[in-house]
């Protein structure tokens, strides 16, 4: 009896042991997922339903229909071009925060991402002079989202905001069997190295990307209709 006590009296501490590792190990489980849901929550994206549901062409100018490059404007005008967005419904929206992935359906390879980090074209030879665009709204716009019609950066459900284009323009290719017009509405940011251009008749495709956790707030795509662009 004595010598099947002295056995008891030596599994019972490693018993104990044992029951503290599981205690432990579970504390530190418990711990771990909820900090790891306070950082989830850090890193959530706004949620909310961005539409963009008009585009608006009060004014395009190209002077040079026979090239597919960036237009020629007309001296001392500048095209006043913009995508109307509404916000409708869920959190606020800061449009200092996001980007917004645009895209062509037709063409899928043509893509370009804008945001009010990068500067607008502001060279007068390649989408002429702001400053006399007609528009009270879009005269010397130098941010390329901004809220309609009042200007500000935060963004209410209910409100709506815009994403103006730099420029549009009108090509005319010479085919044997005839001529093929195309306009088109073009971004192409200060320093970069190549226009992006989605055509009437194609649908522009939108991608709004929450700047700090990189995760899509709001997605879809808005026919480009035909427009008129002016030589004079």
């Amino acid at each position: 009896m004595k010598h099947m006590a002295k056995k008891d009296d030596a599994v019972s501490p490693v018993v104990g042991v044992m029951l503290m590792l599981v205690v432990t190990i579970i504390i530190a489980a418990v711990v771990s997922g909820f900090a790891g849901g306070l950082a989830g929550g850090t890193g959530k994206a706004p949620q909310a339903s961005l539409v963009a549901n008009e585009i608006v062409v009060n004014e395009a100018y190209d002077t040079n229909t026979i090239n597919n490059m960036a237009p020629n404007p007309v001296a001392d005008k500048a095209a006043d071009i913009y995508v109307i967005f509404e916000h409708m419904g869920g959190d606020g929206i800061n449009l200092n925060n996001i980007e917004i992935h645009l895209g062509s359906l037709k063409y899928a390879h043509e893509k370009t991402l804008i945001s009010n980090s990068k500067t607008p074209n502001n060279d007068p030879g390649t989408i002429g002079n702001k400053s006399f665009i007609e528009s009270d709204f879009s005269r010397s716009w130098a941010q390329y989202i901004r809220g309609f019609p009042d200007k500000k950066s935060l963004i209410a459900p209910g409100s709506k905001f815009v994403l103006h284009a730099d420029y549009g323009q009108w090509t005319t290719t010479y085919y044997s069997s005839g001529n093929i017009d195309r306009k088109a509405i073009g971004w192409k940011p200060d320093g970069a190295a190549a226009a992006f251009t989605i055509e009437a008749g194609d649908y522009l495709t939108y991608d709004i990307i929450d700047k700090q956790t990189h995760k899509s707030i709001s997605s879809g795509q808005i026919l480009v209709r035909d427009f008129g662009v002016a030589a004079s």
